[in-house]
């Protein structure tokens, strides 16, 4: 049996690991899934590096009118000065008709909590897989 000392050091170590591996934005920084990580890591990157033009090309522009464009781009802009964490939910149970409304059906909902100085904000934003990676979904209208 592993003396308590020998323990400790391996518990460290992986803790240490584990913490060093995981993003420090991230509330899930793995899952199962690789594109949902790949698609989360790609946004707190950009997002750190304050790079609008990354975080614009985790979109998918098809179909979007110019006034849902712009509105987009100003959420992405209104958050670039403050840090944020970002976590992937299952999206649950929706009414007939929502999946329509957007420019490529909606799988789950990245949820983004805003450091705000007034406060904690949260926004769900759908994302939906499209070519084997995640984007962000945007309504057509």
């Amino acid at each position: 049996m592993p003396n308590a000392r020998y323990l400790f050091h391996v518990l460290c170590t992986v803790g240490l690991t584990w913490g060093m591996a995981g993003c420090h934005h991230s509330g899930n920084p793995s899952s199962s899934d690789p594109a949902q990580d790949e698609f989360v890591q790609a946004l707190l990157t950009a997002h750190d590096k304050k790079d609008l033009d990354a975080e614009e090309k985790l979109v998918v522009w098809d179909g979007v009118t110019e006034t849902s464009r712009n509105h987009f781009i100003g959420e992405l802009k209104s958050g670039l000065n403050v840090k944020i964490t970002a976590k992937v939910e299952n999206m649950p149970a929706v009414p007939p008709g929502f999946s329509d409304r957007y420019n490529i059906p909606p799988e789950k909902f990245l949820v983004v909590v805003y450091d705000d100085p007034r406060g904690p904000i949260t926004v769900k934003f759908p994302i939906a897989r499209k070519d084997g990676r995640y984007y962000f979904a945007l309504r057509k209208e």
